[in-house]
């Protein structure tokens, strides 16, 4: 695929279909679990990171995963999809509303979550795949 225009288009229709899916993840949590901490924002990362690993792992074993694809998915989808900029705000307001403690623990949970789960996805093609690249 030449061309900027066609891959900004691929990224936008993966950003609003990961933006809907972020928003149905979040009203999800809100039912299940409620609005006491953010875990809306929470699975959307975790699972994000999940998936990325995953992605990520594959991009060299499936010839599905071309270039456009991953901007499509990876850059478009996960990135709408993943809430990063949500998280730094959400973190921001609790602290200022006196919710340190819960901040601290938002912050352990998503940085330690989403690295552990990025590898996870990793470690779950290769179990998958029996071999391959053995990073990390």
């Amino acid at each position: 695929m030449s061309g900027f225009l066609p891959k900004i288009l691929l990224v936008m229709a993966g950003g609003s279909l990961g933006a809907a899916g972020r928003y149905l993840v979040s009203l999800g949590a809100i039912r299940l679990l409620g609005t006491g901490l953010n875990w809306g924002t929470f699975a959307a990362n975790m699972i994000g990171c999940f998936v990325i690993g995953v992605t990520f792992a594959l991009v060299d074993r499936l010839p599905l995963l071309t270039p456009p694809v991953r901007l499509f998915f990876m850059t478009g989808f996960l990135g709408a999809f993943t809430t990063f900029s949500t998280y730094a705000l959400e973190l921001v307001e609790s602290i200022r509303g006196g919710g340190f403690g819960a901040a601290a623990l938002a912050f352990v949970a998503h940085n330690i979550g989403g690295i552990g789960l990025v590898l996870a996805g990793i470690w779950l093609v290769q179990i998958l795949f029996k071999g391959g690249a053995t990073w990390p």
